[in-house]
């Protein structure tokens, strides 16, 4: 039985177990996107990476806009776009309307893999939300949402 303190009583064990539990719910969701990844050879980061690049469309982004998009530094993205280039998914190009800026661009071999990947992959995003319904999805997504939105004043 819990100490009878106002400290860890009400909103303040409230609050504890919220944060408990959303990270409980990330670390689960992180090790089946890890799991499921893998079977392709690519980590969350490699992954998102593609993603970002494939809905940019064919002419890519610059290195810097990716990293800004992806909340990673510059050192980062740099080693990232390394990787997904010996992997032969991304290539670098020097930007037409200036030469100082690098984009990053997918490689026929890349759409390709995205093309295979993605069907499985919203398969499992939708098994992993099973459990709830769409006004369930709808209310978590809100309060989520509201949540990151009182995160962002702190």
């Amino acid at each position: 039985m819990p100490p009878e303190n106002n400290q860890i009583q009400g909103e303040g064990y409230l609050a504890v177990r919220t944060v408990i539990e959303l990270t409980r719910t990330m670390d689960l969701l992180e090790d089946l996107l890890a799991r499921h990844l893998a079977h392709f050879n690519l980590s969350q980061p490699k992954f998102n990476a593609l993603m970002e690049l494939y809905y940019a469309g064919e002419e890519g982004l610059p290195l810097s806009e990716l990293g800004e998009r992806m909340l990673v530094s510059r050192a980062n993205i740099t080693g990232l776009i390394d990787r997904l280039q010996r992997d032969g998914l991304v290539v670098r190009a020097v930007d037409p309307k200036d030469r100082r800026v690098i984009r990053a661009q997918l490689t026929p071999r890349a759409v390709q893999l995205i093309h295979g990947v993605l069907p499985l992959h919203m398969n499992l995003l939708k098994q992993a939300t099973a459990s709830l319904n769409p006004k369930e999805k709808e209310t978590l997504i809100r309060l989520l949402t509201k949540l990151q939105e009182g995160l962002e004043k702190l």
